[in-house]
C-alpha cells in the first residue's frame, strides 16, 4: 500500500493535533501526534521517497528529544515541545 494512504488508514478519524519534522542530510522524519497521544512517525529518504508508517505509544515530547539527542539531526517544531 502506498505510504501516504497508510498513514491516513493509521490516523483513523483522530486530528492531528502537532507536528515535529527531524532532519539529518538526505532523510526526513515526519513525526505527527493524533488527538488521542498517539504518534504516527515516517520517513523520507531523497531518492527513494516515503517508508511506511508506524503509529507509535510513545508522547512526541519523547520521540522529539530523542532525535535532538542524536547527533547532526535538526528538529523543527511549529509548537514548543
Amino acid at each position: 500500500m502506498n505510504a501516504i494512504l497508510e498513514a491516513a488508514r493509521l490516523q483513523g478519524s483522530a486530528a492531528i493535533a502537532r507536528k515535529a519534522l527531524a532532519l539529518c542530510g538526505s532523510k526526513k522524519v515526519h513525526l505527527w501526534e493524533l488527538a488521542t497521544g498517539e504518534v504516527i512517525l515516517m520517513r523520507h529518504v531523497q531518492g527513494e521517497g516515503f517508508k511506511q508508517p508506524v503509529k507509535l505509544q510513545e508522547p512526541l515530547e519523547i520521540l522529539v528529544e530523542r532525535f535532538r539527542d542524536k547527533r547532526g539531526h535538526r528538529v523543527i517544531t511549529p509548537h514548543s515541545i
